[in-house]
């Protein structure tokens, strides 16, 4: 009894913890690529553009040294949010590992 219920729970641990990872790695990292693709094909549109049309080129005016701002009420709240979520968490699974330690020993 013991045994399946110390699998059923590490499974479930696992598996909740790839899923989360999964999700939050995949998903942010493949939009910020995106991004920049889509920035750089701007960018290489308007040298070409530049080019064309016998404009003096300056490569500053061509990189991307926009420095974006989340400092707002918002992303604080959330921030907060996301921290109190995380120390939930920990506490759960602190209290969790602590009660598989107390069933092994016995």
């Amino acid at each position: 009894m013991k045994e399946n219920f110390i699998r059923i729970m590490s499974l479930t641990v696992f598996l909740i913890f790839l899923a989360l990872y999964y999700s939050s790695n995949a998903g942010l990292i493949d939009y910020q690529a995106k991004n920049k693709t889509q920035l750089t094909e701007e960018q290489i549109q308007m040298f070409e553009e530049d080019v064309k049309n016998h404009v003096e080129i300056d490569l500053k005016k061509y990189m991307d040294n926009k420095e974006e701002k989340y400092d707002n009420s918002i992303s604080k709240t959330t921030l907060k949010v996301s921290n109190s979520i995380g120390k939930t968490v920990k506490s759960i699974l602190d209290y969790f590992f602590h009660k598989m330690e107390k069933v092994m020993k016995g």
